[in-house]
């Protein structure tokens, strides 16, 4: 089964229909999704329903969290904080249902799928640093994770006692144990401003992580109309 993942699309209507119309070409079955649909971009609720369309499982973010219990909303940074309060008089009950009813974690097969660290989701640790990147590996109970979080894609292998972060963007999935980090969606952060996400086939157990452009110019022209920070929407652009 060829299955898609993505994460953090927040509120990016252009990036995700990029990115649904090109795994749609991929001949993609299945999507998955690690969270944080809301956030930052103009189109939350869109978003919502595009990703409820494709028939996906999603799991809770931390951006998802702070939307549906406003205590959390103190834990993200001013203009996130700032984005998603514009946001939460965009959505509806439904679409605040929707998101109550995503977990953090997700179990399927010999995978784990989560937002941020797979071990303590609820935790929202970004896996930035090797050594946390270790110790996850180290205590990964599935042979594979896929997570979100830090908008920042890549692979990273445990093998024996050593961990290590692959140069390469696909993967033959063997005997060891592997953290695939998809990227983001709607809001990349490693210099690249193209959309995100991974490309998973269980039958013949590879990984892909892809690439795909998307409308910047559009976005950007949604998020001035709304009066939001400018640099929300300069950020795109640079990719950061």
């Amino acid at each position: 089964m060829h299955v898609a993942v993505l994460a953090d699309v927040h509120g990016n209507l252009e990036a995700l229909e990029s990115v649904l119309i090109a795994v749609h070409r991929e001949g993609v079955e299945r999507v998955l999704v690690l969270g944080d649909l809301v956030g930052y971009g103009p189109d939350p609720v869109a978003c919502i329903h595009r990703i409820r369309e494709a028939g996906s499982v999603c799991v809770l973010g931390n951006h998802d969290q702070a939307m549906v219990a406003p205590r959390y909303t103190h834990e993200l940074n001013p203009m996130a904080r700032e984005t998603l309060l514009e946001s939460r008089g965009m959505l509806g009950p439904d679409e605040l249902s929707y998101l109550r009813a995503t977990a953090y974690r997700y179990l399927e097969g010999d995978a784990v799928f989560t937002h941020a660290n797979p071990i303590a989701p609820e935790e929202w640790q970004c896996l930035y640093l090797f050594e946390h990147i270790d110790w996850c590996l180290a205590g990964l109970e599935a042979r594979i994770a896929f997570v979100g979080h830090t908008h920042y894609p890549g692979i990273h292998c445990r093998m024996d006692a050593t961990s290590v972060a692959l140069t390469s963007s696909e993967v033959a999935i063997g005997r060891h144990r592997y953290l695939v980090n998809v990227g983001s969606v709607g809001q990349p952060r490693d210099g690249d401003p193209r959309a995100s996400y991974a490309l998973w086939d269980t039958d013949s157990s590879y990984v892909k992580l892809r690439r795909v452009e998307y409308s910047v110019n559009r976005t950007q022209q949604k998020i001035r109309a709304l009066g939001w920070p400018d640099y929300v929407a300069e950020r795109l652009t640079r990719g950061e």
